[in-house]
């Protein structure tokens, strides 16, 4: 087999190619720098040093901007012939690769939204689609529609647009102050002023930090104010006051069956709620029929969200 590399003689530097087919594509240095967020010395310090490489000149500097020469432009055809043959080879290699079980679904999210809401569920889709196997892969990783390691769907928290993929409202963003039965007491709610001196339960989604600047005057200092314990998993913020440690703030998606189940209270009225632009979206690689297996866990999903809403 043919080995390649510069110590050889047989393949220039990579990047000194991208600049050379930007160059000639564009027609200069500054279009072709702006375009390869580089500057334009740096554009025309690759295109010197390729051409270094090669032995020859590529272009015929022009008092108004630059014309390959005849070698150059023969080397800059076939160059563009090359990135089309790895642009292609990229995409067979990246592209979504077909299920060889279709009915196997592999579904990314974050833990909280998994142990808390998604697998005590789980039966129920089962019962409606035995024949769908959901595999859930919980971690705060945002995984890739294409390659080896593909999945299928996510369910994230944020607001549109994302980055890839087709979106699909799941479930609002209201978030509410709970604590455990046992802080909370004999008290019905905690008062404002409850709340200010009480430890304060953070995760990474800085809801206690909104909720000051939503219910306080303009000129508090709420970062005097949120004292308690930080996680960087909502799990972690939830589980700690269950166990007594402060009064976290959390979607109330995830603390449904923990306030029926009472591990869990209310810690204050609804009107201390937080709104919020963030909610939880449903994300695959494509628009899903419902006549697909992943069309069918998705209305399952939204059927599910509406029954909290009832």
């Amino acid at each position: 087999m043919k080995k390649w590399g510069l110590h050889q003689g047989l393949l220039p530097t990579l990047n000194y190619l991208i600049a050379l087919e930007a160059t000639a594509r564009l027609g200069s240095f500054r279009a072709a720098a702006d375009e390869l967020y580089l500057t334009q010395g740096a554009i025309a310090q690759q295109i010197r040093a390729l051409e270094k490489e090669l032995g020859s000149p590529l272009f015929d500097r022009l008092p108004r901007g630059l014309s390959a020469n005849k070698k150059g432009q023969d080397y800059i055809n076939r160059l563009i012939l090359a990135l089309g043959i790895i642009e292609e080879a990229t995409k067979d290699v990246t592209a979504v690769k077909p299920k060889s079980n279709s009915n196997q679904i592999r579904l990314s999210t974050t833990p909280s939204f998994a142990s808390r809401w998604l697998i005590p569920r789980l039966p129920r889709l089962n019962e409606k689609h035995p024949d769908i196997s959901l595999m859930i892969d919980a971690s705060a990783s945002v995984r890739s529609f294409k390659g080896d390691d593909a999945i299928d769907m996510s369910i994230r928290w944020g607001f549109p647009p994302f980055p890839d993929g087709h979106t699909r409202f799941l479930h609002g963003g209201r978030s509410t102050p709970v604590c455990s039965p046992k802080l909370l007491g004999d008290k019905h709610w905690f008062s404002f002023q409850d709340v200010l001196e009480l430890p304060l339960i953070s995760d990474s989604h800085n809801n206690w930090k909104n909720w000051f600047e939503t219910y306080l005057e303009p000129h508090f200092d709420n970062k005097k104010k949120i004292q308690g314990p930080v996680f960087s998993d909502t799990n972690h913020a939830l589980e700690a006051a269950e166990q007594g440690m402060g009064v976290a703030l959390i979607p109330n998606f995830l603390i449904e069956r923990a306030l029926i189940g009472g591990t869990l209270v209310q810690a204050m009225d609804d009107q201390y709620q937080l709104e919020s632009k963030s909610a939880f979206y449903i994300i695959t690689a494509e628009e899903e029929s419902s006549e697909t297996s992943i069309g069918k866990v998705i209305d399952w999903l939204l059927d599910e969200a509406r029954t909290n809403y009832e």
